[in-house]
């Protein structure tokens, strides 16, 4: 929940956050702060900070501070990180669950956008919610809603729409300018929308298997018959890895499946050997090593069409 900005030396108990392990007595000191700076607007994933980036006028700063070697829907920011945050002249927020951290953060809600607000209905549930391991930053669970709703990219339009209407209101002299960036995102976002749509119908009823519960979205959006596993690509699969993978092969015969990255040679081997096909599909929460989330989203939209026949690859 967002709350008023207060003075700093409450933070110590407002980042007493439950969901980040921390309890009253152990959460670390925060920073004092160095005043809001207008020009500056943090987001809490990088699909949110592309979208800022392409939309914001000359002049704004645009930062978003997790590591790269975190998720960022469960980074776990330092109170200094924090600080930060409520010191940006704007807050891009995800909405639907991510970065729990922000609901437990006293976060200024007059400069605080929670972008997925009011761009469907409902959001979507994840089905589950099994505790394990995902890279370096320790266990963490998949609740119960699904978070990563810029893979529908009707809802990733909706979510820089929200960032417009923001950023206009932070530099209102450069509203035209905005406009003029916004309406180029759109043409790309909805250029992807369509091939992912091709894709999807190409796939008809066909199952397909995802490495890890992210998917939902891509899966509602695009007419897409998938069912996840809990499976990390730089990990081997081990004995009731591939119990589990048989288990659902016998009720969900897939011939694709969907990773975050690509999966290890060994790993490609044993699918290949059940007649399933590897298609990395990266969710872009993270910045590439090369080019930007347009990029990503293209490649992704690609290996996907190729892979369901929608369009013809060498």
């Amino acid at each position: 929940m967002l709350g008023r900005a207060m003075p700093r030396a409450c933070i110590v108990s407002l980042v007493a956050l439950v969901a980040l392990g921390c309890s009253k007595e152990d959460a670390p000191q925060a920073r004092a702060g160095t005043g809001v700076r207008p020009q500056s607007v943090y987001a809490v994933n990088y699909p949110l900070a592309y979208f800022a980036k392409r939309l914001a006028p000359e002049g704004i700063e645009v930062v978003f501070p997790a590591p790269a070697s975190v998720d960022p829907a469960f980074w776990k920011p330092t109170p200094d990180a924090i600080a930060q945050y409520q010191d940006a002249g704007l807050i891009l927020l995800n909405g639907a669950g991510y970065a729990r951290w922000a609901g437990y953060a006293t976060l200024p809600e007059s400069r605080a956008v929670v972008t997925a607000a009011g761009c469907r209905d409902a959001f979507l549930p994840t089905g589950e919610a099994v505790t394990h391991q995902h890279g370096p930053g320790g266990e963490h669970a998949h609740e119960d809603t699904a978070f990563t709703t810029w893979l529908d990219l009707r809802l990733a339009l909706c979510q820089a729409r929200h960032v417009r209407d923001a950023l206009a209101e932070l530099t209102p002299g450069a509203s035209d300018a905005i406009d003029a960036n916004l309406a180029e995102l759109s043409h790309d976002l909805t250029e992807l929308d369509a091939r992912l749509r091709s894709a999807g119908k190409a796939s008809g009823e066909q199952p397909i298997l995802a490495s890890h519960p992210v998917y939902q979205y891509l899966a509602d959006a695009y007419g897409l018959r998938i069912e996840s596993m809990h499976l990390e690509p730089d990990q081997a699969l081990g004995p009731e890895d591939i119990q589990a993978l048989d288990a659902l092969l016998a009720r969900h015969p897939a011939k694709l499946m969907l990773w975050e990255a690509q999966p290890l040679p060994e790993t490609k081997k044993q699918l290949r050997d059940r007649g399933i096909a590897t298609v990395v599909f990266d969710p872009a929460a993270q910045p590439p090593t090369e080019g930007d989330f347009l990029t990503v989203m293209t490649g992704n939209a690609e290996r996907l069409a190729c892979a369901t026949g929608a369009e013809v690859c060498p």
